[in-house]
């Protein structure tokens, strides 16, 4: 297909990204490089009423252009208690950081 007749592939805007794993006890918080290309631990934030402040903090020190977090779904993609408690928990944040968006992403098959 000439380049001209090929459909436009999305272009990743560059920018500082946190990952957030989100467990009953800790939120783990990972960083990108503004490229995305690699991702570097950040901090383990205690699970209760102190992370919603802390990860927002912690979007504003890095600068983020977004959250990510992990959707724990099950190998035939469905959604148990642990990934409803990760939505809730996503809107939460969502909510707090009201002028960044929080974005949920399937962690199947990933480490």
């Amino acid at each position: 297909m000439p380049p001209e007749t090929r459909p436009a592939q999305p272009v990743a805007r560059a920018g500082v990204r946190l990952g957030v794993d989100v467990g009953g006890v800790r939120v783990g918080v990972a960083r990108s490089d503004p490229a995305g290309v690699l991702a570097t631990p950040v901090e383990t934030v205690a699970a209760g009423d102190a992370c919603l402040p802390r990860l927002v903090a912690l979007a504003a020190e890095h600068d983020a252009m977004e959250l990510v977090v992990g959707l724990p779904r099950s190998l035939s993609g469905g959604e148990g208690p642990a990934a409803a408690g990760v939505r809730l928990f996503a809107g939460r944040l969502a909510a707090a950081l009201a002028t960044r968006p929080v974005r949920l992403v399937d962690e199947r098959l990933s480490t």
